[in-house]
């Protein structure tokens, strides 16, 4: 690596002050450093998790040049979850959030988690064999509230790998024939005697998931944590107010989730793009 870009990542990660994740992203990496970092090992500042990373993504980049990556995510990881528990991560892209819920939940409890891109199903695993989590289980299909395949577009050299969705229409030229479930019909997710916390991140079609997961929620009351982009829920048809309505009827409360806090919601207009984190009342 070359030095520049050593001081370069070395003020980036140590840059505690806001603006952080866009300062990192302004100092792109490089042709000659993506080629140079292929399948390095990186560290996060604040969890002992290590991911392999190439350096050619929106995701590892940020994780390589800031020491971590959703950090309020993963703070709410830790208030939800504790020795012994269960939880879902729908949407577990390269498996950090997966690898945040295993550190939590010890050896007592488990991890589903469930991706169904094949290229970051390798990366997963890799990341998962790396930290010897044996407390997660990966499921290589998506969730939503019908039963379905769909065959896709995917272009693994997207910088943004994470924003993939069953609408994807991008410049790929690899097909991928994508297997749809629902969560509820899962023998695994209905064996379960307890669940804690379900995270769901899968553009614009979190509602439907969570539509597939209604007995599920009524059964065990997990906290959720979930993202809204109001561009991907309109191109997937779903509408934040039904959303809200929907967790209300399960008695939930709706927070959104902020840098240094979560704001209670009281009426869904209020709703801004971001993550969401509800509790059970």
């Amino acid at each position: 690596m070359k030095r520049s870009d050593k001081i370069k990542l070395s003020f980036t990660r140590n840059w505690n002050l806001p603006g952080q994740e866009r300062l990192a992203n302004w100092f792109k990496p490089s042709n000659q450093l993506k080629a140079e970092l292929k399948n390095g090992i990186i560290w996060l500042n604040t969890d002992d998790i290590a991911i392999y990373t190439t350096a050619d993504n929106y995701i590892e980049w940020t994780i390589l040049s800031t020491g971590t990556y959703e950090d309020e995510i993963g703070k709410l990881i830790k208030l939800s979850l504790t020795e012994g528990d269960n939880a879902l991560d729908i949407g577990a892209n390269i498996g950090l959030q997966s690898l945040r819920m295993s550190a939590c939940i010890g050896r007592a409890g488990k991890v589903f988690s469930f991706e169904p891109l094949e290229h970051l199903q390798e990366k997963f695993r890799k990341n998962i064999d790396l930290n010897k989590a044996k407390n997660v289980s990966l499921f290589p299909f998506a969730l939503a509230d019908n039963e379905g395949e769909a065959e896709l577009t995917i272009n693994k050299a997207d910088w943004n790998q994470g924003a993939f969705s069953l609408r994807n229409t991008n410049s790929g030229t690899e097909k991928q024939k994508i297997i749809i479930k629902v969560a509820d019909e899962l023998l695994e997710i209905q064996s379960l005697n307890s669940l804690a916390l379900v995270k769901i991140d899968v553009e614009g079609f979190e509602y439907h998931v969570l539509k597939g997961l209604k007995q599920t929620l009524q059964k065990h009351k997990p906290r959720i944590i979930f993202e809204y982009d109001s561009n991907y829920w309109q191109a997937a048809g779903q509408n934040a107010a039904d959303c809200f309505d929907f967790l209300h009827a399960l008695n939930y409360l709706v927070y959104q989730v902020n840098p240094v806090d979560c704001e209670l919601i009281n009426i869904a207009a209020d709703i801004e793009d971001g993550n969401l984190f509800c509790i059970p009342e």
